[in-house]
């Protein structure tokens, strides 16, 4: 077995637990959370990054898989989407840090001044490399667990909700024809003076009633019952 690196055994414990799962070869997982600064202060021969690589792809075919499973009526580019917000950097890192990584990744000197900027580009990394580690040392289903319990929350409806708030009306009617539907937008009352206009739009889906919105132009109001109606047809 290949030497541990710059982790010891109270270290690798830890982490153990935080990921869910005891390793055969622990060199994997001590690999998977070592920073390459550490490999040029020559603490440990080996980091993350090759294990980072083979983590991007595991990762992408977990979330891709889970994705097609879960939403059967999504259309390619809505998953597409959804995808690329789950294995973001900003996805990532959050999960790093509710699992509590940062403090189990060794950092060479080098590295202690750059900051946040330093320290979530190691978390990003480390949680590829611990789903690449996962992967050799398991098998798919082992890295597959690790990631559904760690990004399983992210992957919904919700979430692809969240992405782009600029845009609700275009997600509502990617999803509606979908599923073979037809959306339509009617507006409702319209009040106030010219300078201060409100208006309550109302959107249908086989003219059935799914969101009502209120705002200062039409666009704004149709944009509010799109963010209602998405909200609502995530839960059915």
């Amino acid at each position: 077995m290949a030497a541990r690196g710059p982790h010891d055994d109270s270290t690798l414990l830890k982490a153990e637990r935080v990921v869910g799962y005891r390793f055969s070869d622990r060199s994997l997982l001590s690999r998977a959370l070592t920073h390459p600064s550490m490999t040029s202060e020559a603490v440990s021969e080996l980091d993350y990054e090759r294990l980072e690589f083979l983590g991007d792809a595991v990762l992408g075919l977990i979330i891709v898989d889970e994705i097609f499973r879960r939403f059967p009526e999504l259309p390619e580019g809505v998953m597409t989407k959804l995808k690329a917000s789950l294995v973001s950097g900003d996805s990532l890192v959050g999960a790093a840090e509710g699992l509590g990584l940062a403090s189990l990744i060794a950092l060479g000197q080098s590295e202690h001044g750059t900051g946040q900027r330093g320290l979530r580009s190691a978390l990003e990394n480390a949680f590829e490399a611990l789903v690449g580690a996962l992967y050799l040392d398991g098998g798919l289903e082992t890295a597959r667990a690790f990631v559904i319990a760690s990004l399983g929350p992210r992957i919904s409806i919700e979430a692809l909700g969240a992405l782009d708030l600029d845009h609700p009306k275009s997600r509502l009617q990617e999803i509606v024809q979908a599923r073979g539907g037809v959306v339509a937008y009617e507006i409702l009352s319209e009040e106030g003076p010219p300078h201060e206009r409100s208006f309550a739009a109302e959107v249908s889906v086989d003219g059935v009633p799914v969101g009502s919105g209120v705002g200062n132009t039409k666009k704004e109001a149709e944009m509010c019952a799109a963010r209602e109606a998405l909200t609502r047809i995530s839960s059915v």
